[in-house]
């Protein structure tokens, strides 16, 4: 059944919470994050991620370690060479995950700051047609590297770990009213570049990364960024679904829908409620705003939403989107995930990346919801 995209505000709200079946109380998995947290997986989801990740790399793991966004020209992003890392390491891959980091070392790191240049494009020259990084595409990979070097006992990815992380807090966390937050980029995000700067995105702060680094790089204030970003998240949500959006700007003495992005619920936000039920150090009300935005009786949703109005312009159309809001509403509804969505094809790259990362956080920290 589709959803029409006129509906708005109280209407598609009522359309996506009758049959969500949020009564349920959650179901807390823990709260202790240790290097067996993080490398201890569940049998089901471990089962899923090991099928699915070799035609994964297939489709998109060229034989260099370059990963391939089809749905965006074929362009690699530093994002998307940490999610591929994370997935690598958690497969036990190291071949893979050797090649993937030479590329990503040789091609992205080439700044000189110990950060990621961000976007690299096949028959461009130069191929980096944007320097700026993008410090998630930097958490992802230092997430990875601290875990490998764990795995395999490798001192220079601990090492190239350290690196990543004293240059995130370096040049990417900042000091606000909320305390440190981590702006999306080196350049164009604080005070003096927007004019309701800073801005941020929440989608930035990957919570299982911020978990796992705490632990693996005990020098840096990762607590103070998880309480920030928590903190923006319960005031950062408008219009009558209550969402948080793609970009958020903190120059006032509360957060608005930053001035110069729009003003969308779109595919950076669609992320923070894997993020959310990934981490175990954040509570379950976090999630409950989540829960109701894909109804799994009709498959209506999820949908890409107008912050103001609750309007929705479109749907996320691949199983792997609706993938994270099943694991949502695992965690904070107890409701189970649906076996055929972990197993579903996606075709292009982005799904098909979350679905995988969904699996996974399915397999790591919440191996009852399959």
């Amino acid at each position: 059944m589709a959803a029409s995209p006129r509906l708005t505000g109280a209407a598609l709200a009522a359309v996506l919470t009758a049959s969500s079946g949020t009564a349920a109380a959650p179901r807390p998995e823990g709260t202790a994050v240790n290097r067996a947290a993080s490398l201890q997986q569940g049998p089901q989801g471990a089962m899923l991620l090991a099928r699915n990740w070799p035609a994964y790399k297939a489709a998109f793991v060229k034989p260099d370690g370059r990963v391939i966004d089809n749905g965006n020209g074929n362009i690699s992003h530093s994002e998307g060479q940490g999610y591929a890392l994370v997935l690598a390491v958690a497969t036990q891959d190291r071949e893979t995950f050797d090649r993937i980091w030479r590329w990503t070392a040789r091609e992205l790191y080439i700044r000189g700051d110990g950060l990621a240049a961000w976007r690299w494009e096949p028959g461009s020259t130069p191929n980096v047609t944007d320097r700026n990084n993008a410090s998630d595409g930097d958490l992802l990979i230092a997430w990875a590297l601290g875990e490998a070097g764990l795995r395999w006992d490798v001192p220079e990815y601990t090492q190239a770990m350290k690196r990543i992380a004293a240059a995130i807090f370096k040049h990417n966390v900042i000091t606000t009213r909320v305390g440190p937050v981590l702006l999306p980029g080196v350049v164009g995000f604080d005070a003096k570049s927007q004019p309701d700067g800073p801005v941020v995105n929440l989608s930035y702060w990957v919570f299982p990364a911020i978990d796992r680094l705490e632990v693996m790089a005990v020098e840096h204030d990762w607590a103070g960024l998880r309480r920030s970003g928590l903190k923006l998240l319960s005031e950062g949500r408008f219009g009558p679904l209550r969402v948080p959006p793609e970009w958020l700007a903190l120059g006032a003495e509360r957060s608005a829908p930053a001035a110069q992005f729009e003003r969308r619920f779109s595919y950076n936000a669609i992320r923070i409620p894997l993020y959310l039920a990934w981490s175990n150090h954040v509570p379950p009300e976090h999630l409950r705003p989540f829960v109701a935005m894909w109804n799994p009786t009709e498959d209506i949703g999820p949908f890409i939403l107008d912050i103001d109005d609750g309007k929705a312009s479109g749907n996320f159309d691949g199983a792997g989107y609706r993938l994270i809001f099943a694991l949502t509403q695992c965690v904070a509804a107890g409701r189970p995930v649906p076996a055929s969505l972990a197993t579903a094809a996606n075709e292009l790259y982005y799904p098909a990346t979350l679905a995988l990362l969904s699996t996974l956080a399915i397999s790591e920290r919440r191996p009852r919801c399959l």
